[in-house]
């Protein structure tokens, strides 16, 4: 982590380096922070020192939990889930609703984080107008703080709130709101419906669209096409189908003015597949004896010279979950792995290991084996813009748009010839197909928690999952959809828990 962090530091400059220390001592405890007065004035002075808030050192959003509940992942050692040796994990792989999550959650990465990060935003939105610097600058920051806080906000209010519900999300408990910095230790936040976050969100995004740039400096920095992005996402959300679907073609508009396209993996399968077979070797890892003394350097092409970066053109934003790993070495499930084509997925091949490294992983589980791709787990990227589009063109009852569009984005993932080309006439099986690409394209990312959560919520399912010849139950009205408010955040604050 310690390196990742110097290459973080180095590629921001020296304004991340005053911040980090400004940050540092602006967090580290509230009787510090309620000594600098006011709100950090004395150690940001330039917008320069604004600007740096907005990329984290360490951008992690830390959704592992959630991989384990949505049936993406699994630990890599059955006895261990078997045995509760790490209960979030156990409860989540089997569905325990009699575990008390609540009285056992005294912390929480993911909300420290997204919190931590509201606040940069706002000491950005509070202050950097009254700063040193060019009144373009000013509003960049501004806008890229707004986008980012709003982005915080849908994780929070995704995770620690009920899904979003038309009918009841006035009446839903949410999360809590700061929409400014602290004035002094008396102010307490307050907890918004979930109607409430989201039209906060909503007003911070419509707020910050025009000013966010063509092109950002990194993709660890947010730029119009990711905007346009998060808007449709919201819309999405909140079932609002026409006006996510113009966010999407406005998202799609935008992408080449901020150099964005999709990753066209089949350049890398034409690349390396001839280069194996003219050496005699098969072009992928096959699990079979005859082919053990092979498989070790197939699996090193694949894994380690197919290599997808940061800065890949397909990332609108780029943001970690736990680590700068993840999700890598993470295990698949069965119920996953089985969705894919898997001699003509390139996904697949390019990412996960043709059999599982651990014998003690659940049946049918494999790895995440690259480090050369960064898969983005908690970021957005152009492929999830087209999937948004393709997911409306089936609600509003064109299957045939649909599956264009999935076709699409199918042809730079698949070995060309070799692959199904999808075809749907009604739109019930339209959106089943999307639903099943979505799984594909976006796995191990925080969207097969967030889908499995309005999904279960807007079409009433009951869910089902295999774990050594048990089958397990999940109903859309299940508390463990909804994750539980750490212990500290409800000492600390006037919070009604949400779940247990």
């Amino acid at each position: 982590m310690e390196t990742i962090k110097k290459s973080i530091i180095k590629r921001a400059g020296g304004t991340a380096r005053l911040v980090l220390i400004a940050s540092l001592i602006l967090l580290a405890s509230c009787d510090d922070y309620l000594d600098i007065e006011p709100k950090g004035r004395a150690l940001l002075k330039t917008t320069a020192d604004y600007e740096g808030l907005i990329e984290d050192l360490s951008p992690t959003y830390d959704h592992t939990t959630s991989w384990f509940l949505a049936g993406d992942a699994t630990w890599y050692r059955v006895e261990e889930i078997r045995n509760y040796t790490y209960p979030d994990y156990s409860v989540s792989v089997l569905w325990d609703e009699s575990y008390d999550r609540a009285a056992n959650s005294i912390d929480n990465n993911l909300y420290n984080s997204c919190y931590s990060r509201i606040t940069n935003c706002n000491a950005i939105i509070d202050n950097v107008m009254d700063s040193d610097g060019k009144e373009a600058d000013k509003l960049l920051a501004m806008a890229q703080a707004r986008i980012m806080r709003a982005y915080n906000y849908f994780f929070l209010v995704n995770t620690f709130a009920r899904p979003y519900d038309p009918a009841t999300a006035g009446q839903t408990n949410g999360v809590i709101v700061r929409d400014h910095m602290f004035e002094s230790i008396e102010e307490e936040g307050v907890q918004r419906s979930v109607a409430e976050v989201y039209d906060f969100i909503q007003s911070d995004i419509d707020a910050a669209i025009d000013d966010l740039p063509h092109v950002a400096k990194n993709s660890f920095r947010p730029d119009r096409t990711f905007g346009l992005a998060l808007k449709a996402k919201v819309h999405l959300f909140k079932r609002e189908i026409d006006a996510c679907m113009q966010a999407c073609q406005e998202a799609l508009t935008e992408a080449p003015h901020g150099n964005h396209q999709l990753w066209n993996m089949t350049e890398d399968y034409q690349r390396y597949a001839p280069m194996l077979l003219a050496m005699g070797y098969p072009e992928q890892a096959i699990d079979e004896p005859q082919y053990m003394g092979m498989n070790d350097l197939i699996e090193a092409v694949w894994k380690s010279r197919v290599i997808y970066g940061f800065d890949g053109a397909e990332h609108l934003l780029y943001q970690f979950c736990a680590t700068y790993t993840d999700p890598f070495p993470m295990y698949l499930t069965r119920e996953v792995l089985d969705l894919f084509e898997r001699d003509a997925d390139l996904r697949y091949r390019f990412l996960i290991r043709y059999k599982a490294q651990h014998e003690t992983a659940p049946a049918g589980a494999q790895d995440f084996a690259s480090l050369a791709v960064k898969w983005n787990p908690a970021g957005i990227r152009l492929s999830e813009v087209y999937l948004m589009m393709a997911e409306c063109q089936a609600r509003q009852g064109y299957p045939e748009s649909a599956m264009a569009l999935l076709e699409l984005l199918r042809s730079h993932r698949m070995v060309p010839g070799r692959y199904v080309h999808l075809t749907a006439t009604t739109a019930d099986e339209a959106l089943r197909l999307v639903r099943q690409e979505r799984r594909r394209e976006l796995f191990l990312t925080y969207n097969s928690f967030f889908d499995m959560r309005r999904f279960c919520s807007e079409f009433n399912e009951t869910l089902t999952r295999e774990f050594e010849g048990q089958t397990l139950t999940l109903s859309p009205t299940s508390h463990l959809l909804t994750f539980p408010f750490p212990l500290k955040a409800m000492q600390n604050s006037h919070l009604t828990q949400n779940s247990r």
